[in-house]
């Protein structure tokens, strides 16, 4: 193992905040995405059908890993700046709809490679390929943790990035009569429109 690369990278991921742009990945979530996927090609020279079930899962892992770094996880760069009160250019951040419509994406994404990773648990545990069966439970749990934590926390990072960004840019507000008072006003339960004007008799 080499051990003084995995230190000085740590060490710079832990300075990353303070110098990446905020749109990008989270340094840790790329590592832990690279290591697994290093592992399951790993796992791939097994012979039989542990190897073959290893294979299955690298290949539908790295392009779904890939889509998530590129989609959803950049979102999550913008947690740090707004914390401290910097606000994103509106132009920068996707919309709600779009950010919801990837995350149906991923999550599609994710229950196909999780079903191939319960097949190569299967198959090691009765192989009794030990090391393949627990990295696919590992995997697993890490998706779900995808799913569970990372996903929502995008979207409402997401959101709020863009609520800040708009609140920020006085040309977004929009302006305009509330919905008791414009043209076609919201009428009151049971009195009908409150503003219609009199009738002249």
């Amino acid at each position: 193992m080499q051990t003084k690369p995995i230190i000085a990278a740590a060490l710079s991921a832990l300075a990353l905040p303070a110098v990446a742009a905020p749109f990008e990945a989270p340094y840790a979530l790329g590592a832990v995405h690279a290591d697994f996927q290093a592992q399951l090609e790993r796992a791939a020279d097994l012979p039989g059908e542990t190897g073959a079930a290893a294979r299955a899962a690298a290949g539908l892992m790295a392009p779904h890993s890939a889509a998530q770094e590129r989609l959803v996880l950049p979102l999550l760069g913008w947690a740090d700046a707004a914390t401290t009160g910097h606000s994103p250019a509106r132009a920068d951040l996707p919309g709600r709809m779009q950010i919801e419509a990837e995350l149906a994406q991923l999550h599609d994404g994710d229950v196909t490679l999780v079903t191939a990773l319960a097949e190569l648990y299967a198959t090691a545990e009765a192989a009794g390929e030990a090391d393949a069966a627990r990295l696919a439970e590992r995997i697993i749990w890490h998706e779900t943790g995808d799913v569970e934590v990372l996903y929502p926390a995008a979207l409402l990072v997401g959101s709020a990035a863009h609520a800040q960004a708009t609140a920020t840019d006085p040309a977004t507000i929009r302006m305009g009569p509330g919905p008791l008072y414009g043209e076609h006003p919201v009428p009151m339960i049971g009195a009908g429109n409150p503003h219609k004007p009199a009738s002249r008799n």
